[in-house]
C-alpha cells in the first residue's frame, strides 16, 4: 500500500491499496470546537485521478493501525517495516514490527520530514544541501531549539521496539484450536479484545467499517486496510523428529487490559484483569499431524503492591480478603468459561516475603463460592526455590509428577493434515505463576511443555515410549523457543531479558550464565526506579488510558443529531445518590496501646453512619533515626484491627479496601459491605519530602477510587514543622501535588472529590502568651479572633496554596500541643503556641460539609479532628440510555429514509464499550490481509517458506493441501481407511476416545496427586523427562520465512457484550443544612445539580442511613469567614415538615479415525460451573415523607447482634455535634 496526500480543494490523505483507497480528511463542526473530528470513506482507487494526490512518503505502508489526536492534532499510524518471524502452518505468517510511522492529518509541518531516532526532523549531512532538514527545506544546525519533536515519538518508539507482531493472513488474537480452519478470506468480524494493542487506536475506524453494508465491510477487509497488532513473541524453527521434518512455532500474546511496567502493575484490578497475564501457545506442525498445546500465567489475582525503592521490597496486600474475593471469583470464572479446566501451579516460595502472598492465593481459592477447589479449579503447590536448591535448576523435573494427571486429562489440540479434520482438543489449561511471572514460571512451562509435546509424539507413534531424546535436535529447538520466549516476555515487563535462560537453552547451569543473572538483576534495579515511570506513561498513551485521552472523533451527523438530544434527556438515564463521608485526621504520636475510638469515628453515636470511612495517620512510628530507616509497617495491622473494631459496634459491616502506609504516614479506607460494589478503581500513591525527598518522616500517602460514577482522592499529609516554616510547608504542597501520580497518569486534581487532611503544621502568628490568655479567658467570639492570625486560613485566602480549597467553618478549640492524657495545653520547657495543625480541607462542588471538629480523646498530644460530608454521587443508567440512543436513531431514520442500516450500538457512546473490559466488542477485528485478487502467486521453488520446507513430488507438500473450514461446534467426521507411513497402532494404557465421541467423565481420584505431592503410578514413563542437555549448534536448523504467502481464513465468534446495570442508590445525610465554606481562594461556589432521575424499571433494596427515632435537628448554619462567599440556597422542605426536620430515605423493595492413525488421549471435560452471577438491577434516588423501611435481609447472611449502646449516646441527637453548638 501507499499513502497519499491531496491539497485540492481542501487537506486529505489516502492509504491506496491495489483496487481500493481509504479518505480520512479533517472535517468542522459546531458541536465539537475543540477537539477536531476527521471523516473516512471508502473509494475505488481510480477516483483518486486528478485529485493532485502525490506520495506522502517513500515507505511502502504494510499497515493501518489507526487514529490518534495529541495536543489537537490527528496522527494516521502506520507500520512501514516488518520482517516475517513465524509461520505456525503454512499460508499463515506472522510480522514482527520494525518501523512505525505517523503522518499528521490537519497540519502540515511533519509532511515529507523523516524523524531521527530522537525524535525530531533528520538533517541531511551533505554540505551542498546546506544542512537542511531530510525533505524539507528548513535550513540551520539549531533546530532542534526551534523545531519541536514529533508529538507521536514516544508512541513510535514504543511501537517500534520489536515487541509487537501483527499477520496479514489469520487472526493473531486468537489461538488455533479456537479459530480453526477456514477456506474462507477473512473477516474482521472477530477478535478476542483482549489482546489487540492497537484497540483504542482503532475505535472510530471500527465504529466507520459497522456503519457499511456488507460488500463495502468486506472490500475494507479484503484489501487490507486494517491491522490488528500483538505484543508478545513468535517464532519458528524446522527440525525433524526421526525422519519427519517440522516446524515448531511459538506464539505468545500479553494481555493490555493491565498492562504496564514490573512495579507500576501488580496483581489484579477491580476488573479482574491481571499483570503480566500471557497465552502461549506451542505449535507444531508436519506433513501429517498438526499439535498445539496452550498455557497462561499471570499475577496472583489479589490487590498487592511492592516499593521499588526498596533493595528487597516487600509485598503489600491492600485489599481485605472480604474486599477481594469478589474480583477473585470473577477472574477464574472467566477463566473456565474460557479454557475448561484450570491447574494454578503455584511457584512462590515459603520465605517471608512471599509466603504471606501464596497464603491469601491458597485461602481464596479454598472459600470461593463460584468454583470448587478440586473440580473446577486445581491447585499444585511447587516451592521453586527450595526444590531447586539441592540439585540446581534440572530440579524443576520434579513438578513432573505432580502435573501428569492433569496433562493426561486435558490432553493437547491435534489435527489430521491428510484427513483435514480435528483429532482431538485440549479441554483445560494450566495457569502459572511465580511473583513476577517471568524467570521460574518460563522454565516451569518450558518443562510442562515439552512433556505435553513428548506425550504427543508417543500417541501418534513418532517416538517410542520412554525413549530418551533429550539430545535430539527438536527438543534443543523447543528449549531456545522457550528460552528467546522467556527474554521476550521479560523485556516487555522488566527491560532485561530473564534470569535462568542460559539453563533454559543448554539445560545447565554456567558461569556465564549466573554472572549474566547478576547483571541483569542490577539492571532491573535501575530500570524499574529511574526508566519504568516514563515507559507506563508512553503505554498509557497508546491503550488511551491519560486523563482526559479519547478516542479521535468520527464526523457523524447521525451522532452529533443524537449527542445533542441525550444531553437533553440525560434526566431519564442519569440520577444522583448521596453518599455519607466520615474523614479524620490524627497524630499519633507513636502510641501502640489498644483505646477506644468511638468519640472520634462516631461523634453522635448510630445518628450518623458513614458509608465510607477514610482516616488519615501521622507519626505510627516514632520518628526516630533508626524507625525512619526501618520503618515498622505492622503498625499497619494494629490500626486496622483498632479502627474496624470500633466501626462494628452498631452492627454495620465495614470492609477495608486500601491501606497506604509510607514511614511513619498512613492512610486507611473503610467502606460499609453493601456499597463496595460500587467502589472500582481503588489506588494509592506516595511522595517523600523528609530530608529533601530522601525519608518518609515528611510527605503524604494518597488514595482514589471510582464511587459509582464521581472519583475521589484523599490526601494524608504531613508538612514541614516550625513556626516560622511558611515556605518550607508552601514548598511541601507544592511538591506533593504535583508528584502523586496514580496509574494512568491521573494526578490529584483530576478528581471531582477532593480531600486534604492530615498534620498540616500551620501555627498561630501571635505571641504564645496572648494565645494562652485568648483560650483561657473563652470570651465571646475568641475562636475567630485567633483565627484571623492562622497561618493556613492566611495562605487560603491569599491563594498561594491549595486554590479551590475550602474548608468548613471551625469552632473548635487549637489541637496542638497537650501534655499526653491531659487538656493542658504544652508545659514543656519548648512550650509550644497552640495551634490548629490538624486540619482537613476539600474540593468539589457535589461536598457538603456536615460537621467539622475535634475528638476529646487524649491517646495522643494531638487532639484527633474530624469532619462528616455528604457527597452526590452521579449514576447513569446504561440501559436506559441505550434504549434512548436506539429511538431516537429510529426516529432520524424515519426522517431521513435513505439513510444505511447502522448497528446503534456501535454507532455511539463507544467509550461505553470499552469500559466493559469483560465483554468485547463483537462485529469488529481489525485484520491486515491481502484480497485474493492481489495474492502473489504461490512460489514453489522458494527455498525460505514454510511450504517449500515440506515440498517434495509426494503429496505430503503442504503447499498443496487446501485445509478444510471449521465450524464453532465441529460436527463428527468418520475417516475412510487409509496408508500412511509409518503406521501407528493405538497407544495402550490410554482409553482415549476420538473427539467425536461423547466425553467421558473424568475420575477426579486421580488427580489429588497434584495437591498431595503423590507419585505418579507411571513412574517409568518419567524416564525420558530428564534435564536439558546441551545440542551442537551444527545441528539446528532454522528456516528464514518469505513474504510470498496466500491468505488462510480464520474464525472466531463471540456474543455481544450486555450493557452494563446501574449502581443502587446511597442514603443521603442527616441534614439538609450544608455548613458554609469559610474561605476560597477562587471566590466562587458551583451549584449542586438536582434533577430528578426518571424511575428506571427496577430498583435495589437500599438500607436506610439513619434509624426511625432520629431527633429532629436543631442545627443553624455556620456563617461563613470569607464575606465574598455567597451561600448557596437551603433546599426547601415539603409542606408539613418541621424547620429543620431531616427528610430520610425510603427504599423500595424490590475415534480419531481408521487405520492407521492411533485414538488420541482421553481428556477430562470440566463440571459444568452451577455458579451465577446476579444481574445488577436499576434503581432510583428519591425522598420521602415515610418512616424508612428495614431492607429485607438476605436468606444466606444473618445479621451480627446489635451490641448495647454506650451510656449517654442514646441522647445524642442532631444538636450534638459539637461545633454547631459553640460556647
Amino acid at each position: 500500500m501507499l499513502i497519499l496526500l491531496s491539497k485540492q480543494p481542501e487537506r486529505k490523505i489516502a492509504i491506496v491499496s491495489e483496487s481500493y483507497a481509504l479518505v480520512i480528511k479533517c472535517v468542522s463542526s459546531k458541536k465539537s470546537e475543540s477537539k477536531p473530528l476527521c471523516s473516512i470513506e471508502l473509494t475505488p482507487k481510480k477516483q483518486l485521478a486528478n485529485q493532485g494526490y502525490k506520495k506522502l512518503s517513500n515507505y511502502k505502508i504494510e499497515g493501518f493501525i489507526g487514529l490518534v489526536e495529541i495536543n489537537g492534532l490527528i496522527f494516521i499510524g502506520t507500520i512501514t517495516s516488518k520482517s516475517k518471524v513465524a509461520q505456525p502452518i503454512p499460508k499463515q505468517t506472522v510480522n514482527k514490527i520494525l518501523g512505525i510511522e505517523f503522518f499528521c492529518l490537519n497540519d502540515s509541518l511533519w509532511d515529507f520530514v523523516e524523524i531521527d531516532s530522537s525524535g525530531y526532523p533528520a538533517i541531511n549531512e551533505d554540505p551542498s544541501a546546506g544542512g537542511s532538514i531530510t525533505g524539507g527545506n528548513m535550513p540551520g544546525s539549531d533546530f532542534h531549539e526551534t523545531f519541536p519533536r514529533h508529538p507521536c515519538f514516544e508512541i513510535r518508539k514504543l511501537l517500534s521496539n520489536g515487541s509487537f507482531y501483527y499477520s496479514s493472513d489469520f487472526d493473531l488474537t486468537s489461538t488455533l484450536q479456537n479459530r480453526g480452519y477456514s477456506d474462507h478470506t477473512l473477516s474482521s468480524d472477530n477478535f478476542e479484545e483482549e489482546y489487540m494493542w492497537n484497540s483504542f487506536l482503532m475505535q472510530e475506524v471500527v465504529t466507520y467499517r459497522n456503519r457499511l453494508d456488507e460488500n463495502d465491510r468486506q472490500i475494507l477487509d479484503e484489501e487490507g486496510f486494517l491491522t490488528t497488532i500483538i505484543r508478545g513473541f513468535a517464532e519458528t524453527f524446522v527440525t525433524y523428529v526421526r525422519q519427519l521434518k517440522i516446524a515448531v512455532t511459538i506464539i505468545s500474546k500479553q494481555s493490555w487490559k493491565r498492562a504496564g511496567t514490573r512495579f507500576n502493575a501488580r496483581g489484579v484490578d477491580d476488573d479482574s484483569n491481571v499483570a503480566n497475564f500471557v497465552e502461549t501457545e506451542f505449535i507444531m506442525f508436519s506433513s501429517q499431524y498438526c499439535y498445539a498445546f496452550t498455557q497462561i500465567r499471570g499475577s496472583i489475582p489479589v490487590f498487592w503492591e511492592q516499593d521499588t525503592s526498596l533493595l528487597n521490597p516487600k509485598v503489600q496486600i491492600t485489599r481485605s480478603v472480604e474486599a477481594t474475593q469478589p474480583v477473585f471469583d470473577k477472574h477464574f470464572t472467566k477463566l473456565n468459561d474460557k479454557y475448561g479446566t484450570i491447574n494454578v501451579v503455584n511457584l512462590l516460595s515459603t520465605k517471608s516475603s512471599e509466603i504471606e502472598l501464596s497464603q491469601r492465593y491458597k485461602k481464596h481459592l479454598q472459600q470461593s463460592e463460584k468454583f470448587q477447589l478440586g473440580i473446577d479449579v486445581f491447585l499444585t503447590e511447587f516451592d521453586f526455590h527450595r526444590e531447586t536448591s539441592q540439585e540446581g535448576f534440572s530440579g524443576v523435573k520434579k513438578i513432573l509428577p505432580l502435573v501428569m494427571d492433569a496433562i493426561l486429562n486435558y490432553g493437547y489440540f491435534s489435527y489430521d493434515v491428510k484427513e483435514k479434520k480435528i483429532i482431538s482438543e485440549q479441554q483445560g489449561i494450566f495457569r502459572t505463576n511465580c511473583l513476577d511471572c517471568l524467570d521460574r514460571t518460563n522454565l516451569v512451562q518450558q518443562t510442562i511443555s515439552l512433556a505435553a509435546f513428548k506425550l504427543f509424539l508417543e500417541d501418534f507413534q513418532l517416538i517410542k515410549p520412554n525413549a530418551y531424546v533429550d539430545d535430539d535436535n527438536f527438543v534443543s529447538q523447543h528449549n531456545t523457543l522457550w528460552a528467546d520466549h522467556g527474554d521476550q516476555v521479560s523485556q516487555i515487563y522488566t527491560g532485561t531479558n530473564a534470569l535462568k535462560s542460559s539453563f533454559s537453552r543448554k539445560g545447565k547451569m554456567s558461569i556465564a550464565g549466573a554472572l549474566s543473572d547478576a547483571t541483569k538483576s542490577v539492571s532491573r534495579m535501575y530500570i524499574n526506579n529511574f526508566m519504568d515511570k516514563g515507559k507506563q506513561q508512553n503505554i498509557d498513551a497508546l491503550l488511551g488510558r491519560l486523563p482526559h485521552q479519547k478516542p479521535v472523533q468520527l464526523y457523524d451527523p447521525v451522532n452529533e443529531y443524537i449527542t445533542a438530544q441525550l444531553d437533553t434527556l440525560k434526566d431519564k438515564f442519569i440520577s444522583y445518590s448521596s453518599a455519607n463521608i466520615l474523614v479524620g485526621t490524627l497524630n499519633a504520636n507513636g502510641i501502640s496501646r489498644n483505646a477506644d475510638l468511638s468519640k472520634w469515628l462516631f461523634p453522635i453515636g448510630d445518628k450518623f453512619i458513614p458509608d465510607m470511612v477514610v482516616l488519615g495517620l501521622q507519626e505510627v512510628i516514632e520518628l526516630t533515626a533508626g524507625s525512619i530507616l526501618n520503618a515498622d509497617y505492622s503498625k499497619s495491622s494494629f490500626w486496622q484491627q483498632l479502627v474496624s473494631e470500633c466501626l462494628s459496634q452498631y452492627g454495620e459491616k465495614y470492609m477495608l479496601l486500601r491501606v497506604e502506609q509510607m514511614s511513619s504516614l498512613m492512610i486507611l479506607f473503610f467502606v460499609k459491605a453493601d456499597k463496595a460494589k460500587y467502589i472500582k478503581q481503588v489506588e494509592g500513591s506516595s511522595k517523600k519530602t523528609g530530608f529533601g525527598g530522601m525519608t518518609g518522616n515528611k510527605g503524604a500517602v494518597a488514595i482514589r477510587f471510582d464511587y459509582g460514577g464521581t472519583s475521589f482522592c484523599f490526601v494524608n499529609a504531613h508538612f514541614s514543622a516550625g513556626a516560622n516554616n511558611v515556605e518550607e510547608r508552601r514548598s511541601d504542597f507544592e511538591s506533593i501535588i504535583k508528584s502523586i501520580i496514580f496509574s494512568r497518569s491521573k494526578t490529584v486534581p483530576h478528581h471531582d472529590s477532593i480531600f486534604w487532611l492530615g498534620d498540616l503544621n500551620y501555627r498561630i502568628s501571635l505571641a504564645n502568651e496572648e494565645v494562652r490568655r485568648e483560650l483561657a479567658a473563652q470570651r465571646e467570639g475568641y475562636i475567630d479572633r485567633l483565627l484571623k492570625y492562622d497561618q493556613l486560613t492566611q495562605e487560603i485566602n491569599a491563594g498561594v496554596v491549595f486554590k479551590g480549597f475550602k474548608e468548613p467553618s471551625l469552632k473548635f478549640r487549637p489541637t496542638y500541643k497537650y501534655d499526653l492524657g491531659t487538656d493542658i495545653y504544652d508545659t514543656s520547657e519548648k512550650a509550644r503556641t497552640p495551634s490548629w495543625t490538624d486540619r482537613i480541607v476539600y474540593r468539589g462542588s457535589n461536598l457538603h460539609p456536615l460537621a467539622y471538629s475535634d475528638a476529646h480523646l487524649l491517646i495522643s498530644d494531638h487532639r484527633p479532628v474530624y469532619a462528616a460530608y455528604r457527597a452526590q454521587v452521579m449514576n447513569i443508567n446504561e440501559a436506559v440510555k441505550l434504549d434512548l440512543q436506539k429511538k431516537l436513531y429510529k426516529d432520524y431514520k424515519e426522517a431521513h429514509p435513505d439513510l444505511p442500516d447502522v448497528q446503534v450500538g456501535n454507532l455511539i457512546d463507544i467509550e461505553r464499550r470499552r469500559r466493559e473490559s469483560l465483554s468485547p466488542p463483537t462485529g469488529v477485528t481489525l485484520l491486515d490481509l491481502d484480497s485474493p485478487s492481489t495474492i502473489k502467486p504461490h512460489q514453489e521453488n522458494s527455498s525460505s517458506d514454510l511450504s517449500s520446507a515440506f515440498s517434495s513430488p509426494s503429496s505430503n507438500s503442504l503447499s498443496n493441501i487446501p485445509l478444510k473450514a471449521r465450524k464453532n461446534s465441529p460436527s463428527v467426521v468418520e475417516t475412510n481407511n487409509r496408508h500412511r507411513l509409518p503406521p501407528p497402532p493405538p497407544p495402550a494404557s490410554r482409553n482415549g476416545a476420538a473427539i467425536s465421541s461423547p466425553p467421558q467423565p473424568t475420575s477426579r481420584g486421580a488427580s489429588t496427586s497434584i495437591l498431595q505431592n503423590a507419585d505418579l503410578s507411571k513412574s517409568s514413563s518419567l524416564s525420558s523427562f530428564s534435564s536439558f542437555a546441551s545440542v551442537n549448534d551444527s545441528n539446528t536448523v532454522k528456516k528464514t520465512l518469505n513474504d510470498d504467502d496466500d491468505a488462510l481464513t480464520m474464525k472466531d465468534v463471540h456474543n455481544a457484550p450486555a450493557p452494563p446495570k446501574a449502581r443502587k442508590p446511597l442514603p443521603p445525610g442527616f441534614s439538609d443544612t450544608i455548613l458554609q465554606p469559610k474561605n476560597s481562594s477562587d471566590n466562587s461556589r458551583a451549584s449542586v445539580s438536582k434533577t430528578t432521575p426518571s424511575p428506571p424499571p427496577s430498583r435495589l433494596k437500599s438500607p436506610p442511613s439513619l434509624t426511625s427515632g432520629v431527633t429532629p435537628s436543631k442545627i443553624e448554619p455556620l456563617k461563613p469567614k470569607n464575606k465574598s462567599v455567597t451561600p448557596p440556597p437551603v433546599k426547601p422542605k415539603p409542606e408539613g415538615f418541621e424547620k429543620e426536620k431531616i427528610d430520610p430515605v425510603t427504599p423500595k423493595q424490590t475415534g480419531r479415525g481408521n487405520l492407521p492413525p492411533p485414538p488420541p488421549p482421553s481428556h477430562s471435560k470440566r463440571a459444568e460451573s452451577a455458579t451465577s452471577t446476579p444481574e445488577r438491577e436499576t434503581h432510583e434516588n428519591e425522598t420521602s415523607t415515610t418512616t424508612p423501611a428495614a431492607p429485607k435481609d438476605k436468606p444466606h447472611k444473618v445479621p451480627p447482634a446489635v451490641p448495647a449502646k454506650k451510656a449517654g449516646i442514646e441522647h445524642l441527637g442532631m444538636d450534638s455535634w459539637k461545633p454547631l453548638t459553640p460556647k
